[in-house]
């Protein structure tokens, strides 16, 4: 086989590859009715890199999700003591969201279970294939990030 059909194959295959993994986190999301989803886990997780403090929009932009999607999710997050809303004291049209000490717990817990996973999901990858396949989907979130916007 030509180096070009190579090429094109291996990009059919990563192309498939991502749409795999892309269905598989829509069936995941779909099978975590009445738990944390990943969308949760996202919100907290950003909330962790951030002083455990944003604003909604923020937390939408950030994470990638709808901004209407991310009301409910605070929503949910704060009946289940996960998160607080509170009024800006400087700016009362501001509301920052503030994760509580039981989300902190929560989301170690949930870290800990999915690093469990990945580890044992990858234990035969070696490490240096493991950051060549991190910086290939970070270039692929790149390149979804960019189409449409070329116009």
């Amino acid at each position: 086989m030509s180096s070009v059909g190579e090429a094109e194959d291996t990009l059919q295959g990563l192309d498939r590859a991502v749409s795999e993994l892309l269905g598989a986190e829509r069936r995941l999301r779909g099978r975590q009715k009445g738990e944390l989803t990943v969308n949760h886990i996202r919100a907290l997780s950003w909330l962790s890199r951030n002083d455990d403090s944003a604003t909604a929009g923020e937390i939408a932009r950030e994470t990638g999700l709808n901004p209407a999607s991310v009301t409910g999710l605070l929503d949910q997050l704060e009946a289940q003591g996960l998160a607080v809303r509170e009024r800006s004291a400087t700016d009362r049209r501001v509301v920052r969201v503030t994760m509580t000490d039981q989300g902190r717990e929560v989301l170690a817990r949930k870290r800990e279970y999915w690093r469990g996973c990945w580890e044992e999901a990858l234990r035969d990858v070696p490490a240096a294939e493991r950051r060549v396949a991190a910086d290939v989907l970070h270039r692929i979130a790149k390149l979804y990030d960019g189409v449409g916007r070329e116009e």
